[in-house]
Parts: structure tokens; C-alpha cells; sequence
């Protein structure tokens, strides 16, 4: 049974949930300006209850139908926004804030786990962390507990979590869900398409930003953090060695935790599963997930079926291209699908979300040196919706496509002949010589660059 949580309410404020201090007499309010257009925090169509209790105008929210599938449901940025932020509170447990804009922010307490940190940009519809129990006035009871808030003192930020808070009145879409004590039954989640899924691939960090990965000729495997979009081998550290003998490394978001994992393919063909446990990887962690990928001359790691979950792509000995989805964190030759042939002549082969519309798409770079793009169809690609995107890729040792602009849409970055790393932004579908950038130098030695 879902009870009201007055007795929780309660505790909150009398452990001091949020601390109320003094405003400074110079603090301006900033100037009124429209909310943003907020959808629910959950998956296009899912179907929560809402209620007030007595906590209004927050929320707790449940899955319908029953409450099943509340405890790890996905939660998504409702707007777009900037991360004010992301730690773990004694009382409420894992908690995320977002400054929208404008004075307008969303808190979110009790999660079972945090997928962005302070400072990150997250755009509609991007994955920010899991529902779940958190903290002791969460009394064990999975729920989300969200408020929509309203900077009126100028702070910077808003007080969450007790009456009296800067909390104002939650609106999805143009519906507004206030009230003391009332319930919604079935509200259906709009957050449909607006903005990236919450796939990273590279995003080692989890701040909706790809890094970029590398094995070094001494096979270490290290780790550059994007910085602004920029790189520095100041920031940089070593997450491993003994990598010189895999075939193929690669990275991507295998868990949906919105950090990405390592995989590789070992000098027995058998490719394998490196989880990234808060920006480490670990041998003790890792498992198996296929073998027989020795003669595979490319293999991807991409969300193909736009799930969240990155599954596998590969290319194989006869040139054909094949889907392996990520079956609960594990693959099967049972499901997977051959996606066209004629792609053993292709230099580099790479997927990722660069249409922006949550499922990866693929691109190569052909024997003439030009770079193509595949849409992602329906989980299909055809050469009748491909279309040139570049030229002059052939001299290039190493192609790959990530996020690294952190907007939803996938950009290329590759090291050229004189070893510099170079990122070419995704603008609008299409790049330009003139807009790309050079990263580093150096990466010519560097066996795999992800």
C-alpha cells in the first residue's frame, strides 16, 4: 500500500533537510521569464501516479500500473539545463538539482543513482540518474520525490525538501499538478524525442560530454577527460595496462548508468565486458560476452536499438555488417542481425547517435578516402538513405564518432598523419574543415583512440 508520508515530511524538516540561513540584503530577484516547457522525468509513454500528500506543491511519484518497476525506472532531464547539483544527502539520500534557466529549477531526491555532476549541460530527455529509496525519509519506499522551484531572492539556487521552500507549483506539458493531498492517476510521460537518450559513448565521466580514450604502445589504456572541449595530458590518468594485445577496444554505455565501459576483443577472439566503476575498471569485474570476434575486422559498441544500453556491431570476415543487442547485459548469436553487406573495402567503420535521435547510426570511411553516414532506420541501414558527409579521410590512422560537444549528436574526431587529434562538430547533420579543431598531438603511437 502507498502511503502518505506526513511522518516523513516531518522528519525531514525537524533533521534540518535543507538549511535555511539569512538572505543577504543584496541579492537581486532575477527578472520573471517564462518556465520552460517540462515534460515528466520518465520514458516517452510510461505511466506514473502522482501525488501531493501533504507536501504541496512537491511530488512523489510511483509507476503504474501497482508501483512495479518504480526502483531503477530511468529518470530523465524534464527541460534542458545545467547540473546545480549532484551529491549524496544524509537524510535524503542521492539527490540532483538543474538551474533551467531564468530562475527556474527541478530538484529530485531518494535516487538509487546519479548519472550527471555539477556543472554538466543536459538537454530534454537526457538520462540523469535511477529512481529509487535513498535516505532515510525515504522510509524504504521507492519513489521519486520532485519539485519545480523558483530562484525569487537571486541566490543562484533554489531551498528544496520542507514547507516553506522556494518550490512553486509542478506544470507538464500545459498541465498543472497542484493541490494539497491530491493524487493523478496514469499520467502519461511526453518526454518523448527532445533531446538524446542518455547514451555515452566515450563519455567516461558521465557528465554528458565524451572523453577520449586510448591505448598507448606500452598498452597502457589512459583516460583524457574532456575539459571544456579540450584536452590536457595534465588531466589525463591511467585506468589500465596490458591492453597491447587486444584486437579492438572500444567504449560505450553498456549498463545505462550514464558512464561508459570498456570492451575489448583478446588475442582469443573473445570479446569482453569492462564495467566502469566511478571512472575505474577493474579485471575482478569484467565478464565475458562472446567469443569467435578474432576475424571481426571492426567492432562498435553504440545504443543501435535507442534503449539506452549500448549494444554490439561488428563487421566481419566477409565484409557483412551485424547487430548484436544487448540482451540484459549479455549478447546472443540467436538475436543478432546481418545489416548489409560490402563493408569489408570500408577503411573505418564507427556508430554512433549522429542524427540525434537516440539511436546510432553508422558511419565509414570508404576506400576513397570519403566519410559516409547510414541512418539509423527502424534499427536498419541502406545505401539508398546514405549520404557523403566528407572527403579526404583516407590518411587518417584512426576515425571515431562521440558526442564530444555534449548536444545529442554524435561529432567526428580523428588522428591524422602527422599523429594530431582533431574533432570536427556535428552541425546540423553535416561537418566542415572549417569548424574542426585540434586536440593534441602525439596519438600517432596509440594503438586504439576512442
Amino acid at each position: 500500500m502507498f502511503r502518505g508520508r506526513s511522518a516523513r515530511l516531518r522528519a525531514i524538516a525537524s533533521a534540518g533537510l535543507v538549511a535555511t540561513a539569512g538572505v543577504a540584503a543584496f541579492l537581486v530577484a532575477p527578472s520573471a521569464q517564462a518556465a520552460p516547457t517540462f515534460q515528466l522525468p520518465f520514458d516517452c509513454g510510461q505511466k506514473w501516479r502522482l501525488d501531493t500528500w501533504g507536501h504541496n506543491p512537491a511530488l512523489d511519484m510511483v509507476r503504474e500500473p501497482d508501483q512495479v518497476g518504480t526502483e531503477g525506472a530511468r529518470l530523465l532531464a524534464p527541460a534542458a539545463g545545467r547540473v546545480n547539483q549532484s551529491y549524496r544527502h544524509g537524510n535524503a539520500g542521492n539527490m540532483i538539482q538543474i538551474d533551467h534557466g531564468g530562475g527556474h529549477f527541478t530538484t529530485y531526491i531518494h535516487l538509487q543513482s546519479r548519472s550527471v555532476s555539477v556543472g554538466a549541460r543536459v538537454t530534454q530527455g537526457q538520462l540523469i540518474g535511477k529512481v529509487g529509496k535513498d535516505g532515510e525519509t525515504s522510509n524504504g519506499h521507492p519513489h521519486l520525490h520532485y519539485e519545480q522551484g523558483y530562484d525569487a531572492n537571486g541566490d543562484g539556487s533554489v531551498t528544496w525538501g520542507f514547507a516553506g521552500a522556494e518550490r512553486v507549483a509542478a506544470k507538464f506539458g500545459s498541465t498543472s499538478y497542484t493541490g494539497a493531498g491530491k493524487t493523478w492517476r496514469n499520467v502519461a510521460s511526453g518526454n518523448c524525442g527532445e533531446g538524446p537518450d542518455g547514451e555515452r559513448v566515450s563519455d567516461f565521466s558521465g557528465d554528458g560530454h565524451s572523453d577520449v580514450l586510448g591505448v598507448n604502445s606500452a598498452g597502457e589504456l589512459w583516460y583524457y577527460p574532456n575539459n571544456g572541449l579540450t584536452l590536457s595530458s595534465d588531466t589525463a590518468k591511467k585506468i589500465g595496462q596490458g591492453w597491447g594485445s587486444y584486437s579492438q577496444v572500444v567504449s560505450a554505455d553498456f549498463t545505462d548508468d550514464g558512464r561508459a565501459d570498456i570492451f575489448g576483443v583478446n588475442s582469443a577472439g573473445e570479446l569482453w565486458y569492462y564495467p566502469n566503476s566511478g571512472g575505474t575498471i577493474s579485471t575482478s569485474t569484467a565478464k565475458k560476452i562472446g567469443q569467435g570476434w578474432g576475424s571481426y575486422t571492426d567492432v562498435m559498441a553504440a545504443d543501435f536499438s535507442g534503449d539506452g544500453n549500448a549494444d554490439i556491431l561488428g563487421v566481419n570476415s566477409l565484409g557483412e555488417l551485424w547487430y548484436y543487442p544487448n540482451n540484459g547485459n549479455a549478447l546472443s548469436s540467436d538475436t543478432a542481425r546481418k545489416l548489409g553487406p560490402g563493408w569489408g573495402s570500408f577503411k573505418h567503420v564507427m556508430a554512433a547517435d549522429f542524427s540525434g535521435d537516440g539511436h546510432a547510426d553508422v558511419l565509414g570511411v570508404n576506400a576513397a578516402g570519403e566519410l559516409w553516414y547510414y541512418p539509423n532506420n527502424g534499427n536498419a541501414i541502406s545505401s539508398t538513405t546514405a549520404r557523403k558527409i566528407g572527403q579526404g579521410w583516407g590518411s587518417y590512422s584512426q576515425v571515431f564518432a562521440s558526442d564530444f560537444t555534449g548536444d545529442g549528436r554524435a561529432d567526428i574526431l580523428g588522428v591524422n598523419s602527422l599523429g594530431e587529434l582533431w574533432y570536427y562538430p556535428n552541425s546540423g547533420g553535416s561537418i566542415s574543415s572549417s569548424t574542426a579543431k585540434q586536440l593534441g598531438h602525439g596519438w600517432g603511437s596509440f594503438k586504439h583512440v576512442m
